[in-house]
């Protein structure tokens, strides 16, 4: 389901446009120190999409931090409104460039789909299988909060500013949460980070990417991906827990009828008053 869901074109006049990851770069910030600071390219670049009030996501956040983050690049995402982590650049991403609908949901290198606690169990042996090979930033520096990069492409330079966050609920940390996210198009060579920058510590993940829809495709082993949607512990839909528009709208009106309720009596009552009168 979900992965149709990813795979799924608009249906527009205008032709559907497909968008990649390109390239992946990484700068953490005990690198910033340094006079000139390079970045580094991962092997894969790994998004997971959450929520703290998700139970089953719980499972996959802690595997998580078991990720050898010195070969990957990993970003967690919290698109869910209801968090008070919530970034709408995540949700952004998650509702119109993957076009996900579950949680527990990991993206592996901008192509790749594991959805639900069991497929994310399936990670460590989805990354030797997913080959990617990154290319497109020629380089990327960091030097007195300056970012100085270039590339031979007409694509977008993408910056996920992660930080170690505090779980809303539980006593732990998500290491790596998006926290904030700039845009840089290709001309834009040299920018000033110094705001941006000021009292962080954690890393910078930089994607270059083709903007467009994505083509998600299932790297889970099993045949159908070894996935129950009727299993309330696997997935959460995400508007499960955001979208109370009917019962609200049910509220709202059982309180406006009740306020108005003595206002349509007093009504009812003049109207008959005068009905006898002109009798």
């Amino acid at each position: 389901m979900v992965t149709v869901q990813g795979q799924e074109q608009v249906t527009t006049q205008e032709e559907t446009i497909f968008g990649h990851t390109i390239d992946v770069m990484v700068i953490d910030s005990e690198c910033l120190d340094e006079q000139l600071c390079h970045a580094w390219r991962p092997l894969h670049l790994i998004e997971y999409y959450g929520a703290d009030w998700c139970e089953p996501c719980l499972d996959v956040e802690l595997s998580l931090e078991n990720i050898d983050t010195t070969r990957y690049a990993v970003i967690q995402h919290h698109p869910s409104a209801l968090d008070s982590s919530y970034l709408n650049f995540s949700n952004q991403r998650y509702e119109t460039d993957f076009r996900l609908i579950f949680i527990p949901s990991i993206v592996i290198d901008g192509e790749g789909l594991l959805t639900g606690t069991k497929q994310a169990n399936e990670l460590n042996q989805s990354l030797p299988n997913n080959q990617t090979e990154f290319f497109g930033i020629n380089e990327l520096t960091i030097s007195n909060s300056t970012l100085n990069w270039n590339t031979s492409t007409n694509n977008t330079l993408k910056i996920w500013k992660t930080n170690s966050t505090p779980h809303e609920f539980d006593n732990r940390n998500l290491s790596h949460l998006a926290v904030d996210y700039i845009q840089l198009n290709h001309d834009q060579s040299q920018v000033d980070l110094t705001n941006w920058l000021d009292n962080w510590t954690g890393r910078l993940i930089f994607t270059l990417e083709s903007n467009g829809i994505r083509m998600l495709n299932s790297l889970s082993q099993s045949p159908t991906g070894d996935m129950d949607f009727n299993n309330e512990q696997e997935t959460v839909p995400l508007f499960s827990k955001t979208d109370d528009s009917p019962m609200l709208a049910i509220m709202v009106f059982i309180a406006l009828f009740v306020a108005l309720l003595p206002a349509l009596i007093m009504w009812k009552g003049l109207q008959k008053i005068n009905n006898d009168e002109s009798e």
